[in-house]
């Protein structure tokens, strides 16, 4: 029985595996199998009737990252910090395209997202901002360094300014527990941080 792919119509014998859907060996986009079709279905190598269409967009992205990982399941991890690197964070749309792919589901995925704090589920500023708050730098102050930030940028946690100039986040530990309260911007550190410090440090980033 030949079937095509309403995503890429890539064209192909289904040998009627499955009565509900296959998955198309081009894109992996889920067709729906006619019903009382499957059964009639025969054995047979898959052909190319069409030139195969490249994928475009947000499959394109998606399919790039798992093309690197050889479409390992247990890549997932790998495949989505390779896609926020790539656009800055995990559009939803980005999320489904993912569980489509991996044949993975899509609660799955959106809880792996969801847990680690490296991944983000909304647009990032320009600067990263990350505050220990962990045991050590909570008793020398962080609290202070927190609110002092707030202020400062308008913002509350997990939020991004205006301009889309900050983000700011607090972590458990950022591994410098001697020099607390800790801050990240980017990839710098700063260490002993005060409220009253904090505008030289920001004004560093544009």
């Amino acid at each position: 029985m030949k079937l095509e792919c309403s995503h890429c119509h890539y064209v192909w014998d289904y040998r009627g595996e499955n009565r509900f859907y296959a998955t198309c060996p081009q894109c992996r986009y889920k067709v729906k199998v006619p019903q009382g079709s499957a059964e009639k279905a025969r054995p047979a190598q898959a052909t190319l009737t069409k030139e195969p269409v490249k994928l475009r967009g947000t499959a394109a992205i998606v399919g790039r990252f798992l093309d690197r990982h050889g479409h390992d399941k247990e890549a997932l991890i790998q495949v989505l910090l390779g896609i926020q690197g790539s656009v800055g964070w995990l559009p939803q749309e980005m999320i489904t395209e993912v569980s489509r792919q991996m044949e993975v589901p899509y609660s799955q995925v959106y809880q792996v997202a969801t847990f680690y704090k490296a991944f983000s589920l909304a647009p990032r500023g320009k600067h990263l901002i990350k505050v220990c708050n962990g045991t050590s730098c909570n008793v020398r102050g962080a609290q202070k360094v927190i609110e002092g930030l707030e202020r400062k940028l308008g913002i509350g946690r997990d939020e991004t300014t205006l301009d889309g100039r900050f983000s700011l986040e607090t972590v458990n530990c950022i591994g410098c527990c001697a020099m607390g309260p800790m801050i990240t911007i980017d990839d710098e550190y700063f260490g002993k941080m005060t409220p009253a410090n904090l505008d030289g440090i920001l004004g560093r980033f544009r």
